[in-house]
């Protein structure tokens, strides 16, 4: 049976897996105090909450939140950063981190409810943000709608434009 501080961190450990939207475990071997703490500074600038956790502990905690997590994923030290607002952004912030400081590697996550391979966590990194997807999503639908309103308006235009056409035309007579 597991003791009461333990107990707290399972519990600890299994509502942020369901509160967050998405997770990166992080093999942190090789980082000093001053990077870990440096790396949580980054991170809780964008909101993402970053815990190192024993993997007995993680591995109890994401069955009592029924969140699947690679059996692989949980091996060595253990680091998750939770994204509470964004799935993507402890991604792409680990990404980061893992392009300057070589001796650390991305084990994996989760995202959606679904446990991804370091790779995976790679790609989604990779991908453009919400508000970059969602306003090339509007443009997209835009598009067609503005052509089709350009094209309904064409006729009215070059009437209207026939018209001011006439009326120059014989104002400029009447004037001569």
């Amino acid at each position: 049976m597991p003791t009461a501080e333990k107990a707290q961190t399972i519990d600890e450990l299994a509502q942020m897996l369901q509160d967050s939207k998405g997770a990166v475990l992080l093999d942190y071997r090789g980082l000093d105090v001053a990077q870990i703490q440096a790396l949580r500074r980054s991170l809780n600038a964008e909101e993402v909450e970053f815990h190192v956790a024993k993997n007995t502990l993680l591995r109890i905690a994401s069955e009592r939140a029924d969140v699947a997590i690679a059996p692989d994923l949980l091996t060595g030290p253990t680091a998750v950063a939770f994204g509470m607002h964004d799935e993507v952004a402890p991604a792409k912030l680990l990404t980061q981190f893992t392009r300057t400081n070589r001796v650390v590697h991305i084990k994996g996550g989760i995202i959606g409810g679904r446990s991804m391979t370091a790779e995976q966590i790679g790609r989604v990194a990779e991908l453009p943000s919400r508000e970059v997807l969602l306003a090339t999503l509007l443009g997209a639908i835009q598009a067609p709608l503005a052509n089709t309103l350009g094209v309904l308006q064409a006729p009215a235009r070059e009437l209207a434009g026939l018209a001011q056409a006439l009326v120059e035309a014989r104002g400029g007579e009447a004037a001569a």
